[in-house]
């Protein structure tokens, strides 16, 4: 069969650990194969906006595109946050989503079977004939410039207290100094190789965190618990639009971060309150990277400065989703590196896992994200990376950080590597707005009742096609406004009887 898709859905109730050893779980996986190749056959399917109760706008900030975004709602993910299951009850609401998405040609029925009474499960069974040398210590943080696995191999047994590892993921993407596109036995087999020498530095009772796409991470997670004890996969829903696979309209959301412990996991400092206070001055969600926002709150920074003056509790569970941090959007955060996380998201993983003090690790450490966090949070750390200019831009802003500059503060910066194969438009000032331009496009449009050609434009459009050519990367992009309806950020300006912030299926 063909794997097609790995939702995740929210699910209720959540399911804590009596011993802090792991984060709630608070998500079911829902894996989609077909017996077909190519795209998945499904409806078009729209989730209906959902509404800030402070500020009554929507729930993500569309900003200057709000003319490309249709009136009802967005194209359905691949996290469902807006429905929730029991998955040992009641799973009817999960069955008619199903036969909604699915309701297309072809499909004349949907069965169902319930395999629960032949499964069993055990979590955390610890593997026979496990023992462990005595711990080591790493004296001082190091920033290590050579292969992973060379550089791995010269590390005692038992000496990381948390492991941090986003590798290439295999998917073509132009860094410097490595070749992304294996065969994919290849690539595993290497995978599995440092995943191996990870496992051994990782001291008894310490965590690993592997981040990757859903599909290598089903991978992942077999070897992995060859060898490490599972605690938790988080799903992080980043929108993660270019790193994963289309599935035709369903628009791909998430990561999945899988987090394994050498033998049984102590209790995680971030649940029991030894992670130290972990204040940062980036921002208001920065400074709290262990609490949260709740599900429903914006994160509008005027609103967010709003809701703390007014003592509004707007924080929620920390648990194994994880929507309130974001890819980044903006060049002006980041630096000259194809792929770039979010500092928010290693604060919360390293504040969870780890004290004061102790030692964190990434083996792929490019421009410096993992180890840049730790620092701030006084955290020592090692970091490896393989290309010489990237280990030279994290040496880099490591030095700002001893200067008292924050690394991921906003910059103006000359970026040359991209993380997508469309090219970088040149900084220009725009003689006429993109938006007008696009607006133009879908009166165009409406007069010829399809999408209008390059040369429709000419005969029929009020702007010269030169901009055209010059502001926008593709014809798709151009035509962006002209395929859907335009929405408003705020509850009044949606559709006649939209009042209840619950998103619906459309």
């Amino acid at each position: 069969m063909h794997y097609q898709l790995w939702v995740a859905i929210k699910r209720e109730p959540t399911i804590c650990s009596p011993t802090n050893t792991r984060l709630p779980e608070h998500h079911i996986g829902a894996l989609v194969y077909s017996r077909y190749e190519g795209q998945l056959q499904h409806t078009k399917t729209r989730i209906g906006y959902s509404y800030c109760p402070a500020c009554n706008k929507t729930t993500k900030d569309y900003g200057g595109k709000k003319h490309t975004y249709h009136h009802y709602g967005t194209l359905i993910s691949d996290v469902w946050r807006d429905i929730a299951v029991d998955p040992g009850g009641d799973i009817q609401i999960v069955l008619e989503r199903f036969a909604d998405l699915f309701g297309v040609e072809h499909y004349r029925d949907m069965q169902v079977y319930d395999l629960s009474p032949l499964l069993t499960h055990r979590r955390n069974a610890p593997k026979p004939g496990r023992e462990f040398a005595p711990q080591a210590h790493i004296s001082e943080s190091a920033l290590l410039n050579g292969d992973c696995l060379t550089e791995l191999r010269r590390l005692p047994d038992n000496s990381v207290d948390f492991a941090f590892i986003d590798p290439p993921y295999n998917l073509k993407k132009e860094y410097r100094g490595y070749a992304d596109d294996l065969n994919i036995r290849d690539y595993f087999k290497w995978c599995d190789t440092w995943i191996s020498e990870v496992a051994r530095v990782l001291r008894p009772g310490r965590t690993f965190a592997l981040l990757n796409i859903p599909l290598w991470a089903i991978r992942h997670f077999l070897y992995l618990e060859s060898v490490l004890e599972f605690q938790n996969w988080i799903v992080w829903d980043a929108l993660s639009f270019a790193l994963s696979f289309p599935v035709r309209m369903i628009m791909p959301a998430h990561y999945a971060i899988l987090c394994f412990s050498k033998g049984e996991s102590r209790p995680l400092p971030g649940l029991t309150g030894h992670a130290g206070d972990g204040d940062l001055p980036n921002s208001t969600l920065a400074s709290k990277p262990l609490t949260p926002l709740e599900e429903g709150y914006c994160l509008r920074q005027r609103c967010v400065s709003k809701r703390l003056r007014a003592g509004m509790e707007d924080r929620g569970l920390l648990s194994d989703v994880w929507w309130d941090i974001h890819r980044l959007k903006h060049n002006s955060r980041r630096v000259d590196h194809p792929c770039q996380l979010p500092p928010q998201l290693l604060y919360r993983l390293i504040a969870l896992f780890t004290e004061p003090g102790e030692t964190v690790l990434d083996c792929f450490n490019g421009a410096g994200t993992t180890t840049l966090a730790a620092h701030q949070l006084g955290r020592q750390y090692v970091g490896i990376e393989l290309e010489p200019q990237y280990h030279q831009l994290a040496l880099e802003r490591h030095r700002e950080i001893d200067q008292g500059l924050d690394p991921f503060r906003k910059e103006a910066r000359e970026l040359t590597a991209k993380n997508s194969p469309v090219a970088r438009l040149k900084k220009q000032k725009y003689e006429i707005p993109k938006k007008t331009l696009q607006l133009e496009v879908r009166r165009v449009a409406q007069l010829l009742g399809r999408l209008p050609t390059r040369a429709d434009m000419i005969e029929y459009g009020q702007y010269p096609i030169r901009y055209y050519d010059e502001y926008f990367v593709s014809w798709g992009e151009v035509c962006a406004a002209a395929r859907t309806t335009g929405m408003s950020e705020t509850r009044e300006g949606t559709q006649a009887g939209a009042k209840s912030s619950q998103p619906r299926l459309f």
